[in-house]
């Protein structure tokens, strides 16, 4: 191998050393760094500093949760016994109150504690208070037979709804002979009136007896009422036969008949189960005008027939008495039927007539 050759292949594998760059490129390479170092030049583009070291980035917040508040309330009445349960209402607190104004029977809204318009900024408790209402008095009269007053009337008074009792004169509860049936119930928005009558000879009130037909074996007067001082102008005659509708008896043992028009209490008489005289003899009636009151009235439609050929009809119970003899079972229409504080019954027919329930048959 010639030296050229041998030149030729250790040159070949020699590594080849990177040539150094010119030091105009360096500079270059130098120049383009140093604004890195450099205070930042003023640019719309470029980031400014902080100013200080205290000031901070701001952070992104959740947006604030609305606060609500509760009411509790409560509707009591004057004992501040609770009037229904207690309610509960909750609401953002400042928006509008809706406050439930709840009514109750028989009471009126009298008072209101700690009433709020909004929901406000703490829990907090309303108390309504309510009273009863007050009704219409029950006026209790005390009456004699004839109506007159005993004493001056007495009031009762109370809540709406509230139970009320009347009750007889002290003293007085054995002589009673009459009480209209609302002595105890309900006060209401309308006056009511409680009836007791009194019979100072403490008379017993009884049914017809079994032999309902009295004949008199001697002339007897007639009264009004089961009372001596109740005498009127009209005598029955000897031999006279009536039908009884109810007896009374005095403390005495003394008897009292009524005869439907009047009382009568005979010395001398006989009964009978049946008229004796059958039904075609007149019906005698006294002429004279009872002062009586009505207390009790049913309104009815219904056919009836009458009991006997001779029938007495009136204008009014115990006014005008007018006597008809008119055909057996002559059907008539009953328009209503009144009881009077005698005890007695009568029936108004749809002529207008009045006449006794006991003559009449409901069939």
């Amino acid at each position: 191998m010639n030296l050229i050759n041998l030149l030729q292949s250790l040159l070949k594998w020699r590594p080849k050393k990177k040539a150094p760059m010119p030091s105009s490129r360096v500079h270059q390479t130098v120049a383009e760094q140093e604004p890195i170092h450099q205070a930042p030049q003023s640019s719309q583009n470029q980031p400014v500093a902080p100013a200080s070291q205290d000031e901070t980035t701001p952070l992104a917040t959740m947006p604030a949760q609305p606060r609500r508040s509760t009411v509790t309330i409560h509707y009591l009445d004057n004992h501040r016994v609770p009037l229904r349960p207690t309610m509960t209402l909750t609401g953002e607190v400042g928006t509008v109150l809706d406050l439930p104004w709840l009514k109750f029977a028989g009471y009126y809204l009298a008072a209101i504690t700690n009433l709020k318009q909004q929901f406000p900024e703490e829990n907090t408790t309303i108390w309504l208070f309510y009273k009863p209402q007050l009704a219409a008095p029950v006026m209790v009269l005390h009456q004699n037979l004839e109506g007159g007053l005993l004493i001056k009337p007495q009031f009762l008074s109370g809540a709406l709804n509230e139970s009320y009792q009347a009750n007889p004169l002290e003293g007085g509860a054995n002589f009673v002979h009459h009480t209209s049936a609302n002595q105890t119930g309900h006060f209401t928005t309308k006056t009511q009136f409680v009836h007791f009558k009194y019979d100072p000879l403490n008379l017993k009130y009884h049914d017809a007896p079994e032999q309902p037909f009295i004949e008199l074996l001697a002339s007897t007067d007639t009264y009004q009422q089961p009372s001596e001082e109740a005498l009127t102008a009209a005598r029955l005659p000897k031999h006279a036969i009536w039908k009884i509708y109810s007896r009374a008896t005095a403390p005495s043992g003394k008897q009292w008949f009524n005869l439907g028009s009047f009382w009568i209490t005979p010395t001398r008489y006989q009964l009978h189960a049946n008229n004796p005289k059958g039904s075609d003899d007149p019906y005698q009636v006294p002429e004279f005008t009872y002062h009586y009151t009505i207390v009790e009235t049913t309104p009815l439609n219904l056919s009836a027939s009458l009991n006997n050929s001779t029938v007495t009809f009136w204008q009014a119970p115990y006014d005008h008495p007018t006597t008809y003899r008119v055909t057996p079972n002559t059907r008539v229409i009953v328009k209503q039927v009144v009881v009077l504080d005698n005890q007695s019954r009568w029936c108004q027919l749809k002529t207008g007539q009045w006449l006794m329930e006991g003559l009449l048959t409901f069939n």
